[in-house]
């Protein structure tokens, strides 16, 4: 069992995906074909911002990452549309492009630091050679990341149905040295990252929770594992669990209210819930098992698990108010690290076969199993708050620790660059409002 029980690679095919376009429903059934075809075209910029000429990349990559679009090559265009009546279907349409996001920019005043300007730009289907959308963005140049993230996810929610991840935030944890730790929130892409905590002593285990205010996470510097929970906005640290033996894996209640915990009294790890606040800590199961890695289920009523008592590490779930407990995984020699969807149809964790780790998911209605990495040594997958992409930690054949994202149908899997170092427990934040 990795870390007490134990994600970048390749294929796969998604087995459960319904996408809502506005104007018609696309069904996800696996394999290139069910991407979608979008040329996003540099933004006219009279200023000739270096900067700003980058947002199309940005939108490009965005949309690229989420393994549902396939962002053509416009690199043999020699003229671009910036306005949508200068769009030439027939040219796109030989192109075998979808959809195209096209736009223009001008600056709008001056301020102290900064130039502020305006992005308007369109979404326009190549097929029925109409304008789906424009819209117009205002804000600072140096913002241009942010805005082009907008796009995206406006976009992404056009054309899915479903809400964009792409303004988001993760957390992680590097290493910089041997006695040096840091806990990073950046873009979810790896940008604009800023560290919350540094530390002599190693961090693991950090969980946003659903209200994205804090963070919970697990510190060594009491010379063993306690927890601790982290006011984002203040900086504020408040010690949760600091009980006899190791305190460990918090994972949130969805209303954030409370945290399931791991504790080792003795010789085996058990769950525990207990308030946010460090009150009414109750255990949940009483085994002579190892119980560890909780995840709540939407529902707030259950909580999945991984075990032993079935001989081999399995993902198990247990009703909160009946202690009723169901095992969930039977493929592999281990299965490991559960993390549960929004909408509660899918199970995401470690599958470990021929002395590999991979993510894999499950369709809890089917339970169909489909595996999204080729290992070998995955680590802490956790679903974007979409439930569409996978944030995970892993190892190129001993290398330093990376983390990446892969789309849930296993097309796209993305490193995501955050310098030098070795990186590693990752966590990604909720949507924002």
């Amino acid at each position: 069992m990795k870390k007490i029980f134990k994600s970048i690679s390749i294929f796969c095919m998604v087995f459960f995906v319904g996408i809502s376009h506005a104007l018609e429903v696309i069904e996800i059934l696996g394999g290139k074909a069910s991407q979608i075809p979008v040329a996003v075209t540099p933004f006219k910029d009279d200023n000739q911002n270096k900067d700003i000429q980058l947002m199309h990349e940005v939108i490009a990559n965005d949309l690229s990452r989420s393994g549902l679009f396939s962002p053509i090559d416009i690199s043999g265009v020699s003229q671009y549309p910036y306005d949508e009546r200068d769009v030439n279907f027939s040219n796109w349409t030989a192109l075998q492009t979808q959809f195209i996001i096209l736009g223009k920019m001008k600056t709008i005043g001056v301020g102290r630091s900064n130039i502020q300007v305006e992005v308007i730009w369109s979404l326009v289907d190549i097929y029925k050679e109409k304008t789906i959308l424009t819209i117009s963005l205002k804000g600072p140049s140096n913002q241009y990341r942010l805005m082009a993230h907008r796009i995206s996810d406006i976009v992404y929610e056009k054309l899915t149905g479903s809400k964009g991840v792409f303004q988001t935030n993760i957390a992680f944890v590097k290493k910089i040295n041997p006695k040096k730790y840091s806990l990073l929130i950046s873009d979810y892409d790896g940008h604009n990252p800023k560290a919350i905590l540094n530390s002599k002593h190693p961090i693991i285990s950090p969980r946003w929770s659903p209200d994205g205010k804090k963070i919970a996470y697990v510190s060594f510097e009491k010379r063993k594992p306690v927890i601790y929970i982290q006011n984002i906005e203040t900086g504020k640290r408040t010690l949760l669990a600091n009980f006899r033996g190791n305190n460990s894996a918090p994972a949130w209640s969805p209303d954030s209210k409370k945290l399931a915990i791991v504790l080792t009294y003795s010789l085996n790890s058990q769950i525990y819930i207990i308030n946010a606040d460090g009150s009414n800590i109750q255990q949940l199961m009483r085994t002579r098992s190892i119980n560890t890695e909780p995840s709540w289920a939407s529902n707030g009523n259950e909580i999945y698990f991984s075990s032993d008592r079935g001989g081999s590490a399995q993902i198990y779930k247990v009703d909160i108010e009946s202690n009723e407990v169901a095992r969930v995984t039977f493929e592999g020699k281990n299965n490991l690290s559960p993390s549960l969807s929004k909408d509660g149809k899918l199970l995401l964790f470690l599958n470990q076969e021929d002395r590999k780790y991979r993510v894999a998911i499950q369709n809890l209605l089917t339970n169909q199993v489909l595996k999204l990495t080729n290992g070998p040594d995955d680590e802490s997958p956790i679903f974007s708050p979409n439930g569409h992409m996978v944030l995970f930690t892993y190892k190129d054949y001993g290398k330093t620790s990376k983390i990446g994202t892969v789309s849930i149908n296993g097309l796209k899997v993305t490193p995501i660059e955050v310098g030098s170092g070795a990186i590693m427990e990752s966590t990604w934040g909720p949507l924002k409002n």
